[in-house]
């Protein structure tokens, strides 16, 4: 790395073109604003005694003028007029490169002046207090001195107070490169110091040193005095934890280790990171990552305190947005405390599951979320908010206690039932529990709410004096839930005419006029819950529209997307084929923000073979996946479908040009059959059955079944028996698959077979109608042949009696 350089001393030649203080060579085209700044920067003040004796200042500030300046300052004695007090500061101007701190006692240093004005760019590939160096000077240290003396720098470059170091220079020097190299890079090149100084009260450094006799006092306010080689702790403030633990991690690497460290640290940082109470939650965090997976979660690795697994658990939630989704899960699962966490942490822990995608966690933390949250409602507490559950054995266990709930009283509930024992759940609390339901997407049955509405709402406003509104709960469950609102219509339909007319003129009444559901997300259910499913891609384009109102105008509930799974579910109900995977995809144009989800729905009717005759539906469907912007997302499976599907359609479209032209060994794409995916190895067999069949004569087919291996084969008589035994029988087919059995050598084995298990069991479901409409397909000379051939296995096994008023 290259270095602008710069001599400074008092001396009668030199860029200012007069004798005196001046630069006396540089490097050409250092900015001006660099050149006062280093020449207020490298002011030295020498002690007393012998010239020989006085300290060498190695400085370093990060930002001189804009530049990061190192600079090595010595004192000459007499200038050349014979004044005291002389010095050489030689600089380097740039960015980059090694450590300052490294540079101490360096062979490439200046110390007297030169006639060349023009000085070189030096080239620094290194210094004399590398990592290893340090590391061995380092530990001989005692641990927590070097602790406490890292977390004091690091507060200090952070604004706090800095640092004095009463010690000779060339200990001082040790003592920079070694807090250097123990802390994060970035920090490290951030860090000012001068390894001597007579005013540390005139110098802006966060490191000083200072020789020892000077007096302290004056410093002691304003500066943190550490005498290192007393190795006094009093001196030095204990560390906020996060601090001290992060200066703990790098001490004890050693500068050796501290390399490694920041370097997988950083691996998991987020780039904001600064100081050591920045780092410490990614320091722990790369060490849970670095334990054994085989510790149980929640258990805490060598040297993690429970406090450290609450400062990881603090910054996980943020940190998921930069960390692989697979740190991220191993790290909640590492840190999250079943018992311990309270709601607002177990609620934080589940985003940080729900954006990591990976079932086991989520399924873990909805459960947890949901177990407290349910326990907390039915103990008297609000609904906390909470994300939308995405387990769905979670789901399923969730509607069933809040079916329950709404079924049975609350414990300590003090509503009346019959003979003073408490009964159903008051709405005070239901309101509560649906709230926080919907806000899960839990939303109970549709008959649990109206078995409320009618048990409970019902009743109430049923019995409430004519004129008076109803409680603010029983309006907020009718305003919310039309469910309750049926229920509680049909109990109020039981009562008396004039009593229901006197609640229907006046504020009950009001509550069942229009549609008060409000809400982009009761808009959807509403829409979803009407909806004949007469068109269900419009109607998922309509729910799109829906979601992305709801979102721009802030509605409590709305997904996060679009489309996901959960609405394609609902939209086109489980075990979708492909046809309604396609017609989705279609709807998931430019613009229409789709959930990770939404490619494996799509995808799911790819990895199974489709019914017979929507064969042509799901090429449709890979065709479009290839190119759809969702192909980046889809599972493994999926895309291995579509490599083999893509695979072997190119070898049997070469294949079939080969037999069609009469190759007499074309090899076929057998091979590919035992490696591909079965989805598309079956299509591709119904495929191959369907060119058997159809497109090729007798002949090519019974020369391509002879040789042919058994799959193809057993797909061949599958699909002939499917069409030779549909009603109406598929006579053409009928008529090739006698002659390539029979009539054009396909030898005596697998001509047997196709003769008992697809031409006899066809042949005894027709009538005589259709077994001379395959006659008549068949050419003149073989029609003699199958009429005797006919006749012969009615007569053998009976064949007769009347059948759709034919005789057979």
């Amino acid at each position: 790395m290259g270095f602008a350089q710069l001599y400074y001393t008092s001396c009668e030649h030199g860029l200012s073109g007069y004798a005196g203080y001046q630069f006396n060579a540089a490097t050409p085209g250092v900015d001006q604003r660099v050149l006062q700044e280093v020449e207020r920067f490298t002011v030295y003040e020498p002690p007393g005694g012998r010239v020989e004796e006085h300290p060498v200042n190695l400085c370093y500030s990060p930002d001189l003028g804009g530049y990061p300046v190192v600079s090595r300052i010595v004192s000459c004695g007499p200038d050349p007029s014979g004044r005291p007090g002389n010095y050489f500061a030689h600089s380097l101007v740039g960015a980059g490169g090694p450590l300052a701190a490294e540079l101490w006692d360096a062979d490439f240093w200046v110390s007297a002046p030169v006639s060349d004005r023009d000085l070189p760019v030096l080239e620094v590939p290194g210094g004399p207090l590398g990592r290893a160096r340090t590391d061995s000077w380092v530990r001989r240290r005692p641990p927590e001195l070097v602790v406490r003396l890292l977390a004091a720098v690091d507060a200090a470059i952070a604004g706090g107070r800095p640092v004095v170091l009463v010690a000779d220079s060339a200990t001082v020097a040790h003592w920079v490169a070694a807090l250097a190299h123990l802390l994060p890079p970035d920090r490290a090149r951030a860090m000012a110091f001068s390894t001597y100084c007579a005013s540390p009260q005139e110098t802006f450094a966060h490191v000083v040193g200072v020789p020892p006799g000077v007096d302290l006092e004056p410093l002691r306010g304003r500066f943190t005095v550490v005498d290192p080689v007393v190795g006094a702790l009093d001196a030095l403030p204990a560390p906020p934890p996060a601090s001290g633990e992060a200066a703990a991690r790098a001490v004890t690497a050693g500068t050796r280790g501290a390399e490694r460290l920041w370097r997988a640290a950083g691996r998991r940082a987020g780039g904001r990171e600064a100081s050591l109470a920045d780092w410490h939650p990614v320091l722990v965090a790369t060490e849970l990552l670095a334990a054994p997976s085989a510790a149980p979660p929640g258990a805490p690795s060598t040297g993690v305190t429970a406090a450290e697994l609450r400062a990881v658990r603090a910054w996980l939630p943020a940190a998921v947005e930069w960390l692989p989704a697979r740190d991220a899960a191993a790290l909640a699962d590492r840190v999250v405390d079943d018992g311990a966490a309270d709601a607002r942490v177990l609620a934080d822990l589940q985003r940080v599951a729900h954006r990591t995608g990976s079932p086991a966690l989520i399924g873990r933390l909805d459960r947890l979320v949901v177990h407290r949250c349910l326990d907390g409602i039915v103990a008297g507490a609000a609904a906390p908010a909470a994300l939308p559950t995405r387990s769905e054995p979670v789901r399923e266990a969730a509607r069933e206690r809040i079916a329950d709930l709404l079924s049975a009283p609350f414990p300590g509930s003090a509503a009346p039932g019959r003979d003073g024992v408490p009964e159903w759940t008051p709405p005070e609390r239901a309101v509560e529990l649906l709230r926080w339901s919907r806000a899960c997407g839990l939303v109970p049955s549709a008959l649990a709410l109206e078995r409320y509405g009618h048990g409970v709402v019902g009743p109430l406003l049923a019995a409430a004096p004519p004129g008076d509104a109803p409680g603010p709960a029983v309006e907020a469950l009718l305003s919310a839930h039309p469910e309750v609102r049926r229920g509680a219509a049909a109990r109020l339909a039981d009562l008396p005419r004039d009593r229901l007319g006197e609640l229907a003129c006046g504020p009950v009444g009001a509550l069942f006029t229009g549609d008060r559901d409000g809400g982009a997300l009761l808009r959807e259910l509403r829409r979803l819950g009407l909806d004949g499913r007469e068109d269900p891609a419009r109607l998922l384009e309509e729910v799109a529209v829906i979601r992305v109102g709801g979102r721009a105008a802030g509605s409590p509930g709305v997904p996060a997307h679009d489309v996901d799974a959960a609405l394609l579910d609902e939209v086109w109900g489980r075990g979708h084929g492909p046809r309604a995977a396609l017609r989705t995809l279609r709807v998931l144009g430019t613009g229409v923000r789709t959930a990770p989800d939404v490619a494996g729905w799509v995808c799911a009717p790819l990895l199974a073979a489709p019914p017979v005759g929507a064969e042509p539906a799901w090429h449709a469907l890979a065709e479009e996946v290839a190119g759809h912007a969702l192909r980046g997302g889809i599972p493994a499976e999926a895309e291995r479908v579509l490599g083999d599907r893509a695979a072997l359609e190119a070898a049997l479209t070469a294949w079939s040009r080969t037999v069609e032209s009469g190759a007499a060994d074309a090899p076929g794409p057998w091979p590919l059959l035992a490696r591909s995916h079965p989805t598309p190895v079956d299509v591709s067999l119904r495929a191959v059955a369907a060119l058997l069949l159809d497109r090729w004569g007798p002949p090519t087919a019974a020369r391509v079944l002879r040789d042919c291996p058994e799959e193809v084969f057993v797909a061949y008589r599958e699909a002939a028996a499917h069409r030779l035994c549909d009603d109406p029988p598929d006579t053409g087919a009928a008529a090739r698959v006698y002659l390539a059995a029979l009539r054009s050598g396909l030898g005596p084995g697998r001509a047997a077979v196709v003769e008992q298990e697809v031409l006899l069991p066809a042949l005894a479901g027709w009538g005589r109608r259709n077994t001379g409409r395959v006659r008549r397909r068949l050419p003149r000379g073989e029609a003699a042949g199958f009429d005797l051939w006919v006749r012969g296995h009615r007569s053998r096994r009976g064949l007769f009696g009347v059948r759709g008023g034919d005789r057979v």
